[in-house]
């Protein structure tokens, strides 16, 4: 192994290498006060409110907008959601593997300003469908780094005993600006135009958030001369654990991505996020549309959207505490129950108010889901590879999401409704249910030396 190859399994390893006498000088060094790592949560809520996926969940905001100014088909705009989804399925796993290489901060602040700036460029889209399609190419390549994958890398670095708390408050961003970023877009969309909605958004990105990645953020509480979790240890304990880190120093635990991809519970679990991206993303794409085809307003068609925002973070929340003190599969089953019913809710015609709670029982899953995949990827396989095999579940997630837009506009296109696709994708939502419950109990990870470089 390169010289090149041992440093980067250093900083995946569970452990980061240090020697005795340092590691016992940054945790004595630890203030007393708010652990910081509670301030690395704010920042990913913050970072991700405003994030790859909100943008991409808040797609059928613009909808409407698209065919009244340029003509296009319903279908033909669900093809960018398409777009937006192959792209992330290619291009998430090296996402992964830059951010385990280089470290979260190196790829996540020009990851932040290049996706602040191609949102911005949104507004200057003409009537033409390769130059929307090319765009759709660009939000996800560029904006890869601001994914929950890269967020959750920063969180499972501060956190362990806490892990499930702090992913379910930090993934909670994507909730915030599910329910935020919409009410933005249609406020000017109906005060100025959705041009102007895309400059803002843009705006927003760069001169809010990149300052915080660039300022807040730091990769691991060892930068910082602090532990996971803010421990306050005794002297012995210092002691104790600067020992233990220098003999942890050349070994990692978990498995390879490579390896994982042998592994049953793999595929099980990138199946299940699969079925979950086809069937949830698919509603969020098409959940304006179909609410004013039923008779909303563009205003009261995002309320409706803005339930979704804040079940996503109850979600979050409560699947993030819960699975930290039961058994995760369990968990994550119960809150899958919500889009069944759901989705069938949307399928017999629900407006207004039924049209609310089967939005909130769909968030709530979704909340959860992209907790399961940091919470599944840490304890099925381990932080070895953590980047590169949650961008593979992720590019999972993402392929259901790009196919069930598209399959749900040509339906609608072709019989004027979308009530057998809906009552479809609440069957499928049960199998993924099994496929869940099939991936068993937690493995004991392996844990093996890094092998020195011969140079």
């Amino acid at each position: 192994m390169s010289n090149e190859e041992a440093r980067i399994g250093g900083t995946n390893s569970v452990s980061e290498t240090a020697s005795a006498s340092d590691a016992s000088e940054n945790i004595s060094a630890k203030p007393v006060g708010i652990f910081y790592g509670w301030w690395i949560v704010l920042g990913a809520v913050i970072g991700l409110s405003l994030g790859y996926s909100v943008i991409a969940m808040s797609f059928g905001t613009f909808i409407k907008e698209f065919e009244t100014a340029f003509g296009w088909t319903r279908g033909e705009i669900s093809f960018g959601s398409t777009v937006i989804g192959i792209t992330a399925i290619i291009f998430f796993p090296y996402a992964g593997v830059l951010v385990d290489k280089y470290g979260v901060k190196k790829i996540l602040i020009p990851s932040t300003f290049l996706f602040g700036l191609v949102m911005a460029s949104m507004s200057l889209l003409t009537p033409s469908l390769w130059h929307f399609y090319a765009m759709c190419i660009l939000i996800p390549l560029l904006g890869a780094g601001t994914a929950p994958l890269t967020y959750s890398r920063l969180l499972v670095s501060w956190f362990d005993k806490k892990r499930g708390l702090a992913l379910g408050i930090g993934l909670s961003g994507v909730g915030l600006g599910t329910t935020m970023v919409p009410f933005l877009a249609s406020y000017f969309i109906e005060n100025y135009s959705w041009r102007e909605a895309y400059l803002v958004i843009g705006a927003l990105i760069i001169l809010v958030v990149l300052p915080i990645t660039k300022f807040v953020l730091v990769n691991k509480p060892k930068d910082k001369g602090l532990v996971a979790d803010g421990v306050v240890l005794t002297d012995k304990e210092i002691k104790h654990r600067a020992e233990t880190e220098q003999a942890q120093s050349h070994v990692r635990v978990g498995y390879t991505a490579q390896e994982a991809l042998k592994k049953k519970a793999f595929w099980l679990m990138v199946g299940s996020f699969v079925i979950t991206g086809l069937t949830t993303s698919t509603l969020l794409v098409h959940l304006v549309p179909m609410m004013m085809d039923r008779g909303a307003s563009l205003q009261e068609a995002v309320g409706t959207f803005a339930y979704l925002g804040m079940s996503i973070v109850g979600g979050r929340l409560i699947a993030g505490y819960l699975m930290d003190k039961f058994f995760a599969p369990y968990v994550v089953v119960v809150f899958m129950l919500g889009p069944i019913i759901g989705l069938a809710v949307f399928a017999m015609g629900a407006t207004g108010e039924m049209a609310a709670l089967s939005t909130g029982l769909i968030g709530i899953a979704i909340g959860a889901e992209f907790d399961v995949m940091a919470y599944f990827t840490t304890k099925y396989f381990g932080k070895r590879s953590f980047g590169a095999i949650y961008g593979y579940g992720y590019s999972g997630f993402k392929l259901g999401a790009s196919v069930g837009p598209l399959i749900m506009g040509v339906a609608y296109d072709s019989l004027g409704r979308y009530t057998e696709v809906l009552w479809g994708m609440s069957a499928t939502m049960i199998i993924a249910c099994v496929l869940i419950l099939m991936m068993g109990q937690y493995p004991q990870l392996p844990s093996r030396p890094v092998e020195k470089s011969s140079r």
